[in-house]
């Protein structure tokens, strides 16, 4: 993983909110409350950002995929594909990928972008088991996603109306994650895949945008309210593997907000502690935010011979994606 330097808290947030305020005195308080609200609902408590509206979407992929190397004991000649699974891109062509590849010093390899919102970083896992299971002389890959939001979040909020549609941009935080697939076990340990399904609901398409000229406008409501299909989707995959909701030791998910969370896994009958929740640490980093997540819970737990895993992201779109595996040493 890889973090700006710079922690932004609540009430530097709310100050930027503040400065672009062009409103009634007597009304910014309601304002401020509402916002203050949304941050409790999330559990954000804070985020790192990036001052510099320049910085390389690729230099903090880059960052994260040594460590993810250095981690596994993985040397770059073993890398046969790269893969960038981001939203953040700072041109058109060529892919963000090929940049991070060249400054990794890769002078041979496969490397392409992957792009579909917040689940961005497990598609291009999924994309990178087929890419394995086409080519048998491929050995590893390294699954990237970096997220810096440069100037599309906005402040300009001026009452509750624009709050709707721009809250969820002051949750986000930037940060870049890195995974490694590779056909034989990691010496420290790793989750050998047993599935990987994709959900989409493309009607649902206009709910989030960030446009190439513009800024983040989410309608929160309305997405929040698609979380209703997560559940049974997540209960069905689990169903297919024989596995009851509560013998998963581990779930890693997209952190949009901590009720989210645990409302998915109350609605399976999950114990909400089975989930690692890092939205108070981070803030929501998007398609980062499952390498993250899978960050901590290898700090914070001690993993075992058959530990049952699933990570899972929604995304604007509307679109879901969910792997499964078991932890093997």
């Amino acid at each position: 993983m890889s973090l700006p330097r710079t922690r932004v808290s609540n009430n530097e947030i709310v100050a930027r909110v503040r400065a672009a305020y062009r409103g009634s005195t007597d009304d910014w308080p309601k304002l401020e409350s509402a916002i203050y609200r949304v941050f409790g609902l999330c559990n954000t408590q804070q985020r790192y950002l990036d001052p510099d509206a320049k910085a390389r979407v690729a230099d903090y992929a880059v960052q994260a995929a040594r460590h993810c190397l250095s981690v596994n004991d993985t040397t770059l000649d073993e890398v046969d594909l790269l893969i960038c699974g981001g939203i953040a891109r700072q041109y058109f062509e060529p892919a963000t990928a090929m940049e991070v590849a060249a400054k990794l010093g890769l002078h041979r390899t496969h490397a392409f972008d992957v792009t579909s919102a917040c689940v961005g970083h497990l598609e291009a896992l999924q994309s990178a088991c087929a890419y394995l299971s086409l080519h048998k002389h491929y050995r590893s890959a390294l699954i990237c996603t970096s997220e810096l939001t440069g100037n599309f979040l906005s402040y300009d909020i001026q009452n509750v109306v624009d709050l709707q549609h721009k809250a969820a941009g002051l949750t986000i935080g930037n940060a870049a994650a890195c995974l490694l697939l590779r056909r034989a076990p990691g010496p420290k340990g790793s989750i050998r895949l047993s599935a990987i399904t994709t959900y989409t609901l493309p009607e649902h398409w206009e709910l989030c945008q960030a446009p190439i000229d513009g800024t983040l406008s989410s309608s929160s409501v309305e997405l929040m309210r698609l979380s209703r299909l997560i559940t049974p989707r997540l209960t069905s995959m689990l169903a297919e593997l024989d596995w009851a909701p509560n013998e998963v030791e581990h779930y890693v998910f997209h952190q949009p907000s901590e009720v989210m969370v645990r409302k998915v896994l109350q609605g399976m009958g999950a114990d909400t502690q089975r989930a690692i929740y890092t939205h108070h640490l981070y803030g929501n980093t998007t398609s980062a935010s499952v390498g993250l997540a899978f960050h901590e819970l290898c700090k914070q737990r001690n993993l075992r011979p058959g530990d049952k895993f699933v990570l899972g992201s929604a995304a604007a779109g509307f679109t879901m994606t969910v792997a499964a595996g078991r932890w093997i040493a």
